[in-house]
């Protein structure tokens, strides 16, 4: 050991008076001290200068100069003061601190706690290592240097990490200018969940006035929570709501939404119920379970001004579990379905159903295939009237299936299969009512699929890429059979498309035109063109209705081009001749263009008398989106006109803004088409660390 050395040391021990050369590193008992410049000890008090650095358990400090007292813990540092501890940093120009106690003054300070928040003040004091008191200072997610983008200008603050900040004499500023003020604020400042009251939300309707409301949120465990709701209107509506989620275990999650509202117009409440869960393992079955319920569908269009609601006509729940073993698919489901009608509301409920299906499976070694489908039911109906009852019904359909060797450029499949129904209950002579009386429904089918003499060739391109395109032509043919369900068809009580079994000896002829490339770059070819031609030919019935009371057998001619010049565009181009006058029935056309950073689409339909050729319909609809990960503007829009009404039927756009710690949208819809039109708008703010703002909505005039 050098004498200068030994020097020091025994200075350091006898608590004397010593010089410490630069960049000593010195151990306090548990203070860890080092410094580039002069190191001085006077008693228990050591001075240093020139990159000072102080380390104590999870506490590191750096400055330009400092005051240590080894005995009490007591710091006063200055010039570039950085304290660390954990995830939080403080800088300032000065600090008064105690190691021991981690408690401290700072000057002219700014200070980092996480989540993303950042905060300065001409004095912060730490009362604790958890709590920090703030005067004269700001708040905020964004980076604190020079003009901040939005930032909370403090009188006095309280503010406690993974906790709550207490703010008084609050001024909400952009770019530094004041733009609103709040005599106090509770901010959540934690990194999990935690109960407290949500941004509110703000609105103006012309029905309802203006609009305030608010949401509690309170977590009940690790897997479960609950937000209630609280909303008052001016003109007298207010409403109140809860919301229950939860997860119980892995694959399980659902929620459910109760809200009421107290119409002023009819003193009785209005209600409505929205749930869901599902389930990955549930015995050994996939589950789905969702509720949608309301007390009044015309209330609720007309109050909510939402795109579901002002377009909904009816409400489906269920209960649905799936399972499947080899070739077979098991089904249970109950369900119930209101359709809201002008006159009387129509409800089916299955309760339940058990479904067995196997979809195509060879049957031993043989070129034959079958498939089933089976199922049980139990059906509550309200059709109005005395149209209402419960009945049962048993449904069985298997098919089978063969192919005919042969060529690969000519393909024949024959298949035959047979269904047999059993119903309970019958529908009277007028089809007003059920009968209680079994009814019994059998019938075959046969059919027949032809497809070829297939003809292609391929051509080679001379490029890099090795380019060759191939040219298949392809005919078609597909048979149909479906023997008379009988006399007693009528009586059949009408549940879903089982229920619905028409005599049919139809012929349906499509001749395909498909254009495929590939590359020496791909290992698989692409289809870039299609066109089809095609009609239907009935046997036993008319298809088509003309003029002066002519029919024909035969359907309209079809025509259906697709084109897909690049992945994620395509054209779609269909159009349909009445075959016995010849004139246009129907023309649609609809593009697409899906990219990384946009997409647009363009859809025109119109329709037209078989008889006299004139339009009777005309709608087209255009669709744009900018959705650019690294740009900060997105913007979304859909506008539909009705061309033959001259009329618009809707337009919604929305635009947003990202900044680096802030973010703006808006979106503006008109809803001219559905059963209460509308015009909304809403204006949502949200910030970097903390979520939307007060929500800015309402509608314009209806």
């Amino acid at each position: 050991m050098s004498i200068r050395r030994l020097l020091s040391t025994l200075l350091l021990l006898l608590g004397g008076v010593g010089i410490l050369p630069a960049e000593e590193a010195t151990v306090l008992g548990t203070i860890s001290v080092r410094a580039s410049g002069t190191q001085e000890w006077k008693g228990d008090i050591w001075s240093a200068e020139g990159d000072v650095l102080i380390s104590y358990q999870d506490v590191r400090i750096q400055c330009d100069r400092v005051q240590l007292d080894k005995a009490t813990g007591d710091i006063e540092a200055e010039g570039h003061v950085i304290l660390d501890q954990g995830p939080s940093r403080m800088s300032s120009d000065s600090l008064r601190y105690n190691l021991r106690k981690k408690e401290g003054t700072f000057t002219n300070a700014k200070g980092y706690a996480p989540p993303s928040f950042s905060f300065t003040g001409d004095v912060i004091e730490r009362l604790d290592e958890r709590h920090y008191k703030i005067l004269n200072g700001t708040f905020t997610s964004c980076e604190t240097e020079g003009r901040p983008p939005w930032d909370l200008h403090l009188r006095e603050a309280l503010i406690e990490e993974d906790g709550y900040g207490r703010f008084k004499g609050v001024g909400f500023r952009v770019k530094r200018v004041p733009v609103l003020y709040f005599p106090y604020v509770l901010w959540p400042m934690k990194r999990t969940r935690a109960a407290g009251l949500l941004v509110p939300s703000l609105g103006y309707s012309e029905r309802r006035g203006f609009f305030i409301g608010n949401r509690l949120f309170i977590p009940l465990g690790r897997s479960y929570d609950t937000t209630l709701h609280f909303d008052y209107y001016s003109k007298s509506y207010y409403g109140l709501g809860a919301e229950f989620r939860w997860a119980p275990v892995e694959g399980a999650l659902g929620q459910v939404f109760g809200y009421g509202v107290k119409d002023p117009e009819s003193g009785f409440w209005q209600w409505k119920i929205d749930g869901k869960h599902k389930q990955d393992d549930f015995l050994g079955f996939s589950l789905l379970a969702e509720v949608h319920e309301l007390s009044d569908n015309d209330f609720f269009q007309e109050f909510e001004n939402t795109v579901q609601s002002n377009t909904r006509r009816s409400l489906y729940s269920q209960f649905f579990m799936t399972r499947s073993s080899g070739p077979g698919i098991l089904n249970i489901r109950l369900d119930r379905r209101v359709t809201f009608l002008s006159t009387d509301d129509v409800t089916l409920h299955q309760l339940p159903e058990v479904e067995y299906r196997v979809r195509s499976t060879r049957l031993g070694s043989s070129s034959f295939y079958w498939n089933l489908i089976t199922s049980a039911n139990l059906f509550d109906v309200d059709r109005g009237g005395d149209l209402k009852g419960a009945y049962g019904r048993v449904d069985l359909f298997p098919e089978i299936s063969y192919t005919i060797p042969g060529p690969v450029w000519l393909s024949m499949t024959p298949s035959v299969g047979g269904r047999e129904t059993w119903y309970s209950k019958r529908y009277t002579d007028d089809r007003r009512g059920f009968e209680a009386e079994s009814i019994s429904r059998s019938y075959y089918r046969a059919g027949l699929d032809f497809v070829g003499p297939s003809f292609s060739r391929i051509f080679k391109l001379e490029n890099e890429k090795g380019t060759r395109i191939k040219h298949l032509i392809e005919p078609r043919i597909e048979y149909h059979y479906l023997s008379d369900p009988g006399s007693d068809a009528s009586s059949i009580p009408v549940f879903d498309e089982v229920d619905s079994a028409i005599n049919t000896n139809r012929l349906k002829f499509t001749l395909s035109n498909r254009l495929y490339t590939r590359s020496n770059r791909s290992t698989s070819a692409a289809e870039v063109l299609s066109l089809d031609l095609f009609q239907e030919y009935s046997f036993d019935r008319p298809l088509s209705y003309g003029a002066d009371g002519k029919t024909s057998q035969r359907g309209p001619y079809g025509a259906a081009l697709r084109f897909t010049p690049t992945k994620g565009a395509t054209v779609d181009a269909r159009t349909s001749l009445d075959a016995i006058s010849h004139k246009l029935r129907s023309l649609s056309l609809s593009t697409t263009l899906y990219r990384t950073s946009y997409n647009t689409g363009f859809t025109w339909y119109e329709g037209y008398s078989a008889t006299t050729g004139e339009r009777t319909s005309s709608q087209a609809q255009v669709r744009f989106g900018l959705n650019k990960a690294d740009f900060p503007l997105k913007f979304d829009m859909q506008v539909a006109y009705d061309i033959q009404k001259q009329s618009m039927q809707q337009q919604r756009f929305s635009v947003g803004y990202t900044g680096s710690c802030w973010g703006v949208r808006a979106e503006y819809r008109n809803l001219q088409s559905a059963y209460y039109p509308a015009r909304d708008y809403r204006i949502i703010f949200s910030l970097k660390g903390i979520g939307d703002l007060p929500v800015i909505k309402g509608s314009i005039s209806r």
